[in-house]
């Protein structure tokens, strides 16, 4: 824009300049556009070199390609920002003398070139987790719900209690025989009960004096042992499956913080290389 001022003979022409950002969306989307794409690349590729290299008989530990994906996950996120920040400082125009601030500039494109992808990275995420969990529902179906239901009701087929209900009424024809007892069927109802019990047990962590001594008649009863061994017996199934449910926790407490320490290490590293990446861009752009 510019004025037009006559002055006496004198004509003058004023530049009259309007403030304006010097902060560029433009080059900082496509920078994270670049960034996504270069990751997605590399995280590809890894996923197949571990798919070949693992086996369900033979192959590296579990551990071995949890470190081997944690570092590879860190150098494509490393690489992918290098790449992201680099294009945002490169292509965004020079508004300033080159200097300390013409630096500071293309290394805050660089960081929101980082901002950007990484949101677009976990809205992704969050994303593809939601349509893989609705798929699998839809395809599982009223089996589901079924199994969800017999889990809920304690039934004594539920894999996750079906094995300490066996192990409570699990007979030894010679014990019953030195002992005297008469080993006698379970009822279905009976034996549903009994898993309601164990879980519950499982939920709460310890089972009351009163199901603990039906559990015991129920284990004497079945087994034939005596009912000092039957309380013994139901101690120990319950204990076993409270450190169980304690181990299945811990383990997730570690897989939750061991995942959580290499997505923050990945995004530090991703940040620090798209920033110092907008620099090298910028200075490379002002020796042309």
């Amino acid at each position: 824009m510019s004025d037009t001022a006559i002055v006496g003979e004198n004509v003058e022409v004023i530049q009259a300049t309007t403030a304006r950002s010097s902060f560029t969306w433009s080059v900082v989307i496509a920078g994270a556009l670049a960034a996504w794409a270069v990751a997605f690349i590399f995280i590809s590729l890894g996923t197949g070199i571990g798919l070949t290299v693992t086996s369900p008989y033979s192959g590296p530990s579990a551990g071995t390609m949890s470190i081997g994906g944690a570092i590879w996950l860190l150098f494509s996120e490393t690489v992918a920002f290098t790449v992201g920040g680099y294009l945002a400082g490169r292509l965004r125009t020079r508004n300033h003398i080159p200097g300390p601030e013409t630096k500071f500039r293309d290394a805050a494109h660089g960081f929101m070139a980082w901002v950007v992808g990484a949101s677009l990275m976990v809205l992704a995420v969050m994303y593809g987790s939601a349509f893989v969990a609705k798929t699998a529902a839809d395809a599982i179906g009223p089996a589901a719900g079924a199994a969800i239901s017999a889990s809920t009701n304690g039934d004594s087929n539920d894999a996750a209690t079906g094995y300490y209900v066996d192990r409570l009424f699990r007979t030894d024809a010679n014990a019953g025989a030195a002992t005297g007892g008469q080993q006698q069927s379970l009822t279905p109802e009976q034996r549903s009960e009994a898993a309601r019990i164990v879980v519950a047990s499982i939920r709460n962590g310890s089972l009351s004096d009163a199901d603990k001594d039906y559990l015991a008649r129920l284990v004497a009863a079945r087994t034939g042992i005596p009912q000092d061994q039957a309380v013994q017996r139901v101690n120990e199934v319950q204990n076993q499956a409270a450190q169980a449910v304690r181990e299945a926790a811990d383990k997730a407490r570690k897989a939750g913080a061991y995942i959580s320490f290499w997505s923050f290490m990945a995004l530090l590293f991703g940040a620090v290389a798209a920033t110092l990446a907008g620099v090298l861009g910028g200075e490379l752009r002002d020796e042309l």
